[in-house]
């Protein structure tokens, strides 16, 4: 992974995998994710972030489950992929927030910025992938929490510590903002992609659009 400085976000250098040596026949700095919108889904071009961030963030909060101390010494790597796609803080100086939520539409957009844009506009391919991405915050956030407050009370002196207490803070906040998100995409997605046998054809137009 690297940071983009243009956009503000974590995005994969690519690669060209070499069937024949099983390694990629590029080294970073040459990334040809960076101006091939059709290599690794367009990650380069932040299309499908959360879809595949989710994945990597669900897969944290369960490690972290099983190893706490795994958990509590990659919790800042682990935020670097929650901060591009579910950032909740205005003054983060590298990433937007809430990348790609619509708060108006109620639901998140997985296309990114390729050029030239998708002849069918935005899109949301997967609203179970988006909701999957959200709820990976939410629990990420629960376990962690977790996982700081037990090294806390694990502590011999029995005297919190100030850092301690603040990543349990932050930790909380990861998991609210996670439960925010879930709730949010799942209702939009019950609301426009679920249309249920007997309901009214002007719901079914509605979905359609």
């Amino acid at each position: 992974f690297t940071y983009d400085v243009a956009w503000g976000g974590t995005v994969h250098c690519g690669c060209y995998y070499n069937g024949g040596t099983g390694e990629c026949d590029n080294v970073y700095p040459n990334c040809p994710g960076y101006d091939n919108p059709g290599l690794n889904f367009g990650n380069g071009f932040y299309n499908d972030h959360h879809f595949h961030y989710g994945y990597h963030v669900h897969a944290a909060a369960i490690l972290s489950s099983l190893d706490p101390t795994w958990g509590r010494t990659n919790f800042e790597s682990v935020l670097l992929l929650i901060r591009d796609y579910a950032n909740p803080s205005k003054s983060d100086r590298y990433y937007p927030t809430f990348r790609q939520m619509d708060w108006y539409a109620g639901h998140s957009w997985a296309s990114g910025i390729a050029f030239p844009a998708n002849p069918n506009g935005r899109n949301q391919e997967s609203s179970s992938e988006a909701v999957a991405s959200y709820e990976a915050v939410g629990l990420y956030g629960e376990v962690m929490a977790r996982a700081f407050r037990t090294d806390r009370e694990s502590l011999d002196d029995g005297d919190p510590s100030a850092s301690r207490d603040t990543n349990i803070q932050r930790a909380q906040h990861v998991r609210d903002v996670g439960m925010m998100l879930t709730a949010t995409e799942l209702r939009s997605a019950d609301r426009y992609w679920h249309v249920r046998r007997g309901g009214s054809e002007a719901e079914a137009e509605e979905a359609e659009e």
